[in-house]
């Protein structure tokens, strides 16, 4: 309840222009009542807004009340101008608003004296909303839920996030643009599925993977621990991450984002947003990215006098890479027929040099890459009946790749042709003048249905129906026989069927579900290669709330997983056929304590824990080897999983603390089979435990009443692990990714102006220089500066 009424200015300029209407804010309060934040959501210019804001900071609110105990929370305010009397009082919201915590339902109650006559001019609505993210938190789902919000101040990027805020592991092979593996519960690859609001990320700009999605593009991140959900249509095996970037109606505006950093490396994002009226909108999103990556490596050397060989300093060369792309939406809402209907096309193109081999040991001057996406969306949601929800996604995909090594110069590490070959090439024993095409048309359904609860009965079918062809030139130049030049083709299909449950007054919520899965490959010239398979799989989810907000949720899923394109036919260049793989099978288990934000006297605490096994069978493993890699079966693996964090903000969230720690101890159980004689051993080039903590102070008001000063500390603890089986050679010469112990600071500063917001990050990375590695101990950046500025209108 609104205890002490603000008083608010009505600007000259705007009575002698003959402006009234409302202005939307968006408040924050502490847990005593107090305003700490005010936020315009929808403003009116001409002064009201900023008029709106400085009243709305002297306000004093009753606190919000959970289960008794007052919390923070955050809802939407509308203030009123009017010249004439004030408009009737809107009636009481029916829900509060979701805020640090969950906020309880909004009770009537007679006014206080004070708020008994509010002066003319005022009115207060306030709009319950629970959050998308809240909602699948409290579900049933093992899944960590990150908001971008902050993010998008920093100069940092998807990877970044996601390894510092979830159980996800993330690792890269160099600078901007460099190839990103990410693992959970030790799979990796396809294992993991990586899609973008419900589409699978090849299908969109952003072909070249995780690292090249701009943060600033993305609101919401949704990990998914192992059993991923029907809705995904998707056969990932030990989990999937989602990209949400587009969690509410489009509405008039527009965001720019510059950055500029070390190395060479500038990203550049904007995204415009025009709304016609309530049925009709209009967005267009672009980016583009290049850096040279010419950071500081130690590799051996050797001298061309003596022939010795040594380590030396110097810089990373041949490693420069350019991405650009953009996205157009054209949507319609609220119409006859439809709840919703989205038109998109798309396009990025992604040019990357090639600095070495698998192991960093060979240089390389001349060989490069390049990736190509371009495509036609369509997405359409009607609610045929109060019961049930029709949600369709179709597109069209197409996507060319090139590889290029046709160079007869022998390279060293500074960049100087050295000497010649008798022939061209520098990967193998080949020049490479690659080039691939993939076309793939692809469909997905769901279906919401109500039979005793609200969508507790879903039905998810999807379909991917995709072509490859390519060529290398030279071998066609040479008429000689072309392995790319054979056609394949892959059809894969996804059923699925769950039922939700919540019994007990909420405190339980189950849900089981069924999936099928169906694939047929086939080879254009070898027919004999043509092959269908189908599998099925179950499983099961549940929550129980002990409290309102400490939960208790377990797992399980039965899954299976196709093996893709590339991992059976390989790409032509670095990847190396392997068609007698077959599909990959796992038990997937997850036991979890959550603790939702709860406040306290000396802060908000929230925590989270959670152990998972992954049991595999026919485990698909990306092999490297001198200069290509392949993918092969191992016959039975397990991994065991835990994953811990906790996260504290004092009161008026000035000082936060948070902290993730990740325990993985994946082994190869193989009983037959070229991997038995590893029986045992850890899956190779795998981090087994790593850890991350960071630290913030913010100060807000400094120069303004809407702008806000942060700091923040991250470090990261990565422990030494093997590059290839444990018992494989003698101790001594064993490799191995040496430990890491690597910080990160930021400095932040935003503000608003009406309807404008304003932010600056700097950023330093790896702020002591320590030598940092990654996949087989490629060496990643050092030192490393950044700042980043961007502008919402």
């Amino acid at each position: 309840m609104l205890l002490a009424q603000p008083e608010a200015v009505y600007p000259p300029e705007a009575v002698a222009s003959g402006i009234e209407g409302a202005v939307k804010l968006l408040l924050t309060l502490d847990a005593e009542g107090r305003v700490s934040r005010a936020e315009v959501v929808e403003g009116l210019g001409h002064g009201l807004d900023e008029a709106a804001v400085r009243a709305l900071e002297n306000a004093r609110f009753s606190p919000a009340l959970q289960d008794g105990n007052p919390v923070p929370c955050q809802f939407e305010f509308i203030h009123h101008f009017v010249r004439g009397p004030s408009p009737d009082v809107a009636p009481p919201a029916e829900d509060a608003a979701q805020g640090t915590a969950d906020a309880p339902v909004a009770e009537e109650a007679a006014p206080s004296p004070e708020a008994a006559e509010p002066p003319a001019g005022f009115t207060s609505v306030v709009r319950g909303k629970s959050t998308e993210a809240r909602a699948l938190v409290r579900g049933s789902e093992s899944v960590d839920v990150v908001e971008l919000e902050k993010a998008h101040e920093r100069a940092e990027d998807l990877a970044e996030v996601l390894t510092r805020a979830s159980a996800v592991q993330v690792q890269r092979t160099g600078g901007l643009g460099s190839r990103t593996q990410l693992s959970l519960g030790g799979l990796s690859g396809d294992q993991v599925r990586v899609l973008i609001d419900g589409v699978p990320i090849e299908y969109s700009p952003y072909v070249y993977g995780l690292g090249s999605v701009p943060v600033s593009l993305i609101r919401q991140l949704e990990v998914f621990n192992g059993v991923v959900p029907v809705r995904l249509a998707t056969d990932a095996l030990g989990g999937a991450i989602h990209l949400r970037s587009d969690l509410a109606s489009p509405e008039t505006g527009a965001s720019l984002s510059l950055q500029g950093g070390s190395f060479g490396s500038y990203r550049g994002t904007g995204r415009l947003t025009w709304r016609a009226n309530e049925h009709v909108f209009m967005r267009a999103a672009g980016f583009h990215d290049r850096a040279r990556n010419d950071y500081r490596i130690t590799v051996p050397v050797d001298d061309p006098t003596t022939g010795r060989v040594s380590p030396r300093a110097l810089r990373r060369n041949h490693d420069a890479y350019r991405g650009t792309g953009g996205d157009l939406k054209v949507g319609f809402e609220s119409l006859p027929g439809i709840d919703r209907l989205v038109l998109n096309a798309y396009l990025g193109r992604y040019d990357k040099e090639v600095p070495h081999d698998q192991f960093m040991v060979q240089p390389y001057g001349a060989v490069t890459s390049a990736q190509e996406s371009w495509g036609l969306g369509l997405r359409y949601a009607v609610s045929p009946h109060e019961r049930l929800k029709v949600l369709a996604i179709a597109g069209y995909n197409e996507r060319v790749g090139e590889l290029l090594d046709v160079t007869e110069c022998l390279y060293d590490w500074y960049g100087t042709c050295r000497a010649t070959r008798a022939r061209a090439g520098e990967i193998g024993a080949t020049p490479l003048e690659n080039t691939q095409m993939r076309t793939t048309l692809f469909g997905r359904v769901r279906l919401l249905g109500s039979l005793f609860d609200v969508e507790d009965l879903e039905v998810s079918l999807g379909v991917d129906d995709s072509d490859r062809s390519g060529e290398n030139a030279y071998l066609t130049r040479l008429q000689q026989e072309d392995p790319l030049r054979v056609p394949l083709a892959l059809t894969s299909s996804f059923g699925g069927v769950s039922h939700r449950q919540v019994l007990w007054g909420g405190k339980l919520e189950n849900t089981a579900f069924l999936k099928g899965y169906l694939q047929r490959f086939a080879s254009g010239t070898r027919q004999e290669a043509a092959e269908v398979r189908w599998a099925g799989g179950f499983g099961d989810t549940v929550r129980f709330s002990l409290t309102r907000g400490l939960l208790l949720k377990a797992s399980y899923e039965r899954t299976t997983r196709m093996p893709r394109v590339d991992e059976l036919f390989g790409d032509g260049g670095l990847l190396v056929e392997s068609a007698d793989l077959v599909p990959e099978s796992s038990h997937n288990a997850n036991l979890g304590v959550e603790l939702l934000p709860i406040v306290t006297p000396v802060g908000r605490f929230g925590a989270t824990a959670v152990a998972g096994v992954r049991d595999v069978e026919n485990l698909i493993q990306l092999f490297p080897g001198d200069a290509t890699q392949a993918y092969e079966n191992v016959d039975h693996a397990r991994s065991y999983t835990a994953h811990a964090g906790l996260d504290w903000a004092s009161p008026g969230d000035w000082v936060g603390l948070n902290g993730t720690v990740t325990w993985l101890n994946f082994r190869n159980l193989a009983q037959e089979g070229q991997f038995s004689r590893f029986h045992g051993d850890r899956i190779p080039n795998m981090p087994w435990l790593q850890a991350s903590a960071t630290a913030r102070l913010q100060v807000s008001r400094l120069l303004s009443s809407a702008d806000a000063l942060g700091l923040e500390w991250t470090t990261r603890f990565v422990e030494s692990f093997y590059r290839s089986w444990e018992s494989a050679g003698r101790g001594g010469d064993k490799e191995r990714v040496p430990t890491q112990v690597l910080h990160f600071a930021a400095l932040t500063y935003r503000t608003r102006f009406d309807r404008r917001a304003f932010s600056f990050s700097f950023n330093l990375q790896n702020l002591t220089d320590a030598p940092a590695y990654d996949i087989v101990g490629v060496q990643k950046p050092g030192r490393a500066f950044s700042a980043r500025a961007t502008v919402d209108l």
